[in-house]
């Protein structure tokens, strides 16, 4: 984690809540797997400052089957496609045509300044949104606040029900939040299909002055 996060984590982890994180992933683990490994949980951290976020990508919580979850958002480190990873594709190759997307992992972006986050950072083998009432949504939710408050400009991207419960806590700029539904295959024609959100995401970041993202996917790390 770089050292801005790390810090917010220093100041969360003293809160009671954190607490409730914590014992309720050690109980869990005593009975199942769970996804991502512990070593890749706060994985979005890596690879920017908090000043440096230009964009959030926003969903609900990591896949639970086993060997997808590597810690980014939406991302698989084994190179199989998700069903919603299978949309963003789907979406990514509307708005760009002629885009490269040769491998799931999402790093490249992360690497522009992508942060990659679900609402929940950890989940149970074989279900689904299993530690929503751990606390998770707590720390996530700091975290972004931190970030508008670093970065005013910051793109925000909130991917379904579970991700938009966020809007009314976070002080940003309207103009700067793009909200759909989750591209899963249960929710991807409630919005996400036809939304153009990659292409808007760069406009967005183009008013601010801010260098676009580049989407391709060109083989991974």
């Amino acid at each position: 984690m770089k050292n801005s996060f790390i810090e917010i984590l220093q100041s969360e982890g003293k809160k009671p809540y954190f607490d409730n994180i914590i014992n309720g992933l050690r109980e869990e683990g005593k009975k199942t797997v769970i996804y991502p490994e512990q070593v890749q949980i706060f994985r979005p951290f890596d690879y920017f400052q908090v000043a440096e976020t230009k964009v959030i990508i926003l969903g609900q919580d990591p896949y639970h089957t086993y060997g997808y979850a590597d810690g980014l958002a939406f991302s698989t480190g084994n190179n199989k496609l998700s069903p919603s990873l299978r949309n963003i594709f789907k979406e990514l190759k509307k708005d760009y045509p002629k885009i490269k997307l040769d491998s799931t992992d999402l790093t490249p972006w992360a690497k522009q300044g992508v942060l990659l986050l679900n609402t929940v950072l950890t989940v149970s083998h074989g279900e689904p949104n299993s530690h929503k009432n751990f606390g998770w949504q707590s720390f996530t939710k700091k975290v972004i606040q931190e970030v508008v408050k670093v970065n005013p400009n910051v793109i925000l991207v909130l991917l379904g029900k579970e991700a938009q419960k966020f809007a009314k806590d976070i002080e940003i700029n309207p103009d700067n939040v793009i909200a759909t539904s989750h591209p899963s295959p249960y929710s991807y024609k409630k919005g996400f299909e036809n939304s153009g959100i990659f292409k808007l995401i760069n406009k967005k970041l183009k008013k601010h002055n801010e260098q676009p993202i580049d989407w391709n996917l060109e083989g991974g790390k």
